[in-house]
């Protein structure tokens, strides 16, 4: 499918620091060159206005791309506020233009590179997001977003991709950021062969499907696979049958795709890998939503997920999480802001009855308090003290990283946590909601 861009791009001044504009550009130069002479493209650059420069709209031929790498190569950075409300309905607008004079085989898609928070215009997070999607309402426009991690939105980012169709991704330090902006571009909005695709699944025996990871996605680049996993609620009358309904959008229009397959049906899968390997993606699908709806809005919420079981909260993120943290503890996973890994000494920890299985009274056996400590991964050990700038290690244990949503310098760890002066560790238990690190 052919593709219409629109590239928006953060020239406010901290995007000077770490040469983050420079890598920026290099990349943006390098994936101007694959565009095709029957695409088109825009660039805009953006600070304390909305529109800081311009070039485009131009179709990718040769002496146009050319023309866009002189001014990608003369754009720098300048001024100390962000304007990202006006950036984005002005760039919004501009895309929105170009698809209503495009035909049915092109993809019109805006992607952002920012580094800062909204501090001019409009600033109220939830106004930008709600702004931004009530202009792009018929989700015509998809929008992928990339935001630097230590200094970028990237709460917001998300879920504007998130309402618009789209997809983000931190760009973090110690990895070359040329490269990283450059890997998602091309593997994201490379050679595109599907948009707008949809799959749902069914069985013969009309047993129940639930629990879906991601099945809508805004499009398909060439050499990628789509992976959609979810459960079956079986019983005793189940047929090994299950069907995969396909929807996208292709240069050919609208068409549909069936598939069948004969599932294997393992009553132990809740302890094997594979169902852990579910968890972690369902999870992810799940969080990501929950950190979002604070722009959407919790009735707008539910268009993007369907739970395992009926909503009776009267906010639908509040389910939306507790499904997380009941799938995270089934799955036996540690996931930053639902569960962390607590380790104890079994035979001597003091515990409050016989029955108890951990410590929980912060006492040593013989009944004095203890400081707790973290090992590294060289075994050596550091004290843990309690306040607001304690550092703690995180145990090697299964993961599951959702998009950093946190407000700006807030981060989560999970940690091993064991009795001072005693080392034969021997009980792992999954505990909720254990914020051990706040920066």
């Amino acid at each position: 499918m052919r593709r219409n861009l629109v590239f928006l791009i953060d020239t406010s001044n901290s995007m000077r620091w770490h040469d983050k504009l420079a890598a920026a550009k290099i990349a943006l130069a390098q994936f101007v060159d694959t565009l095709r002479p029957d695409e088109t493209f825009t660039i805009q650059a953006f600070g304390s206005k909305g529109t800081e420069d311009l070039w485009g709209s131009a179709y990718g031929t040769d002496e146009e791309k050319s023309e866009a790498k002189k001014f990608i190569g003369n754009l720098s950075a300048g001024g100390w506020e962000t304007n990202l409300h006006e950036a984005f309905l002005e760039a919004l607008l501009r895309a929105k233009h170009d698809v209503e004079n495009s035909d049915d085989d092109v993809v019109t898609i805006l992607v952002t590179l920012s580094d800062a928070y909204a501090t001019r215009g409009v600033t109220d997070r939830r106004k930008i997001a709600k702004h931004i999607f009530d202009l792009n309402s018929d989700r015509s426009v998809k929008i992928f977003n990339m935001g630097f991690r230590d200094s970028a939105d990237m709460q917001l980012l998300d879920a504007i991709a998130l309402m618009n169709g789209g997809l983000s991704s931190p760009i973090v330090q110690g990895r070359d950021f040329s490269d990283q902006i450059g890997n998602f571009l091309q593997s994201e909005l490379g050679e595109i062969l599907l948009s707008d695709v949809s799959l749902s699944y069914e069985t013969i025996s009309g047993a129940r499907v639930y629990g879906e990871t991601q099945s809508k996605l805004p499009v398909l680049a060439d050499g990628y696979e789509v992976v959609t996993r979810g459960l079956i609620e079986s019983d005793e009358s189940f047929e090994n049958q299950l069907e995969a309904l396909t929807q996208a959008y292709t240069t050919n229009g609208s068409m549909n795709w069936k598939v069948s397959a004969a599932p294997t049906v393992d009553e132990s899968a809740s302890s094997s890998l594979c169902f852990q390997s579910y968890a972690s993606d369902r999870i992810t699908q799940l969080m990501r939503l929950h950190e979002a709806a604070d722009f959407i809005g919790d009735d707008l919420s539910k268009n993007f997920v369907i739970l395992k079981n009926d909503c009776k909260s009267e906010k639908f993120r509040d389910c939306v999480k507790q499904e997380a943290l009941d799938l995270a503890i089934e799955a036996n996973l540690v996931v930053k802001g639902l569960t962390a890994m607590v380790t104890v000494d079994e035979k001597k920890c003091a515990t409050p009855d016989e029955d108890a299985e951990i410590c929980v009274d912060g006492m040593s056996p013989d009944g004095v308090t203890f400081r707790p400590s973290y090992s590294d991964q060289s075994g050596e050990e550091a004290d843990l003290e309690y306040h607001n700038d304690a550092v703690a290690t995180a145990e090697s244990a299964p993961m599951s990283p959702y998009s950093s949503g946190s407000p700006r310098g807030t981060y989560y760890y999970s940690a091993s946590w064991r009795l001072q002066s005693y080392t034969a560790l021997a009980l792992a238990a999954i505990v909720s909601s254990f914020l051990l690190m706040h920066i």
